[in-house]
C-alpha cells in the first residue's frame, strides 16, 4: 500500500474550501415579482412551442437519409446500439480479470 503524503491531504483541503466558496455564486438570486401579464405571455408562447414540437414528431420519424447517404442506411439503423455493446463489452473486459 502507498504511503500517503502530507500534500495530497492538503492539496484535497484546499479544492473542498475552494468549493465551497464558489458553490454560492453558482445559483441565481431570485428576481423581483413579474407582472401577470407577461407571465401569461410567456406561459402562452411555451405552449405554442410545445404544440409545434408535438405537430413536428411525425416528420422527424419518417425523416429520410440525403441521397447521397442512403447507401449507409443499414449502418445509420444500428450506430444507436452501439453504446450498450460498449457497456456489455466493459463488464466482459471485467468478468474476465475477475472485477479487481
Amino acid at each position: 500500500m502507498a504511503t500517503q503524503r502530507p500534500g495530497a491531504v492538503l492539496l484535497l483541503v484546499a479544492a473542498a474550501c475552494c468549493g465551497v466558496w464558489v458553490l454560492p455564486s453558482s445559483f441565481v438570486a431570485p428576481g423581483a415579482p413579474r407582472v401577470e401579464a407577461q407571465q401569461g405571455q410567456g406561459q402562452g408562447l411555451a405552449q405554442l412551442a410545445a404544440a409545434g414540437a408535438v405537430a413536428a414528431l411525425p416528420e422527424a420519424a419518417n425523416a429520410r437519409l440525403p441521397d447521397e447517404f442512403v447507401a449507409f442506411a443499414p449502418i445509420v439503423d444500428v450506430l444507436p446500439i452501439l453504446p450498450v455493446f460498449f457497456l456489455l463489452l466493459a463488464f466482459l473486459w471485467q468478468a474476465s480479470v475477475g472485477f479487481r
